[in-house]
């Protein structure tokens, strides 16, 4: 079985879209083969609204699939073309801001809202974290992480968006909270974003440089991304409450998982923040260590199960 990924090349959105793309192939007794196809239209062009991209290009030059997973705004009108030809079973992740019987099957953020016979909801968004990935990243990175003695904490520090922003003492808590858990004896597995402001990682380039117990990689650091293996080392998770992937990536791991506090109204992320309390004991970092065991979330392998069961190909 072909399944293709569909997205803008944007690594938060396509890594959403992949996740489930693995998570499916893993639910299959033989190997299955996964394309990435990344678009990338003219501006122009990339800003119209689907119904209108339909009209002015009816050929995405997409390749043949069994099954279509797309993810992000530029992935809405080629997935409804490829649907309308019969040619896939499609399936787009994110709330479409249109019609979701437009696809075969639409994957929601519970805290959404969206309903409809073939949506089907989940707390947070997919995610590529898993055991396999997690033990193979720590394998291959275990020379540096081992210089870091246990306990081990990772944070991993966002930027601002549609909803939130780091303000002076948004960025001044994060970097207390760092320096409270290097005196409690833990070192630090820090990771920043494209998002996070030029000052920001200034600030924790600046701490990493007058402490010996931390591994900071940026978007800029030459070495390869250590966030799976930061997820599979540290001990406790901290995360800046902007980030729907990060913070649901986090909680697969069944560690305890803070959340870092930013500026803005959270509107509907308040209710991903409460379903992550419910489920994994996720808290607003207070400086205290205090939250019960709990199974790791796998909402990606649950949706991926659904997908697989409702395939053409499978009946």
């Amino acid at each position: 079985m072909r399944i293709l990924v569909v997205s803008d090349g944007r690594r938060g959105i396509e890594n959403q879209a992949l996740g489930l793309a693995e998570a499916v192939a893993g639910q299959s007794a033989t190997a299955c083969e996964i394309l990435t196809h990344r678009l990338t239209p003219r501006s122009a062009f990339a800003a119209l609204p689907p119904s209108l991209q339909l009209i002015g290009r009816r050929d995405f030059g997409l390749p043949r699939a069994d099954l279509v997973i797309g993810c992000g705004r530029q992935a809405i009108a080629p997935l409804i073309a490829m649907r309308r030809s019969g040619s896939a079973f499609t399936c787009y992740v994110q709330d479409p801001r249109l019609d979701p019987s437009r696809f075969d099957l639409v994957v929601a953020p519970t805290h959404d809202g969206l309903s409809g016979p073939n949506v089907v909801s989940m707390i947070g968004s997919p995610n590529r974290v898993s055991r396999d990935r997690i033990v193979t990243d720590l394998l291959r990175l275990s020379d540096r992480i081992n210089r870091l003695p246990a306990p081990r904490a990772m944070l991993a520090i966002g930027g601002p968006s549609r909803t939130h922003a780091i303000s002076d003492a948004d960025a001044a808590f994060h970097l207390n909270a760092a320096r409270q858990l290097l005196d409690e004896g833990h070192s630090l597995l820090v990771t920043t974003s494209r998002r996070t402001p030029d000052v920001v990682q200034s600030q924790w380039e600046e701490l990493a440089a007058q402490a010996g117990a931390i591994w900071l990689h940026t978007p800029d650091s030459d070495d390869d991304n250590p966030y799976f293996a930061f997820l599979g080392a540290a001990d406790l998770i901290l995360v800046t409450e902007d980030s729907t992937n990060m913070l649901t990536e986090s909680c697969a791991t069944g560690k305890p998982v803070y959340r870092l506090p930013m500026s803005g109204q959270p509107g509907k992320f308040q209710q991903l923040y409460d379903a992550l309390e419910q489920r994994c004991g996720l808290k607003r970092w207070d400086g205290t260590q205090r939250t019960a065991p709990y199974d790791p979330l796998n909402e990606t392998a649950r949706v991926a199960k659904i997908i697989w069961d409702r395939l053409p190909s499978r009946r």
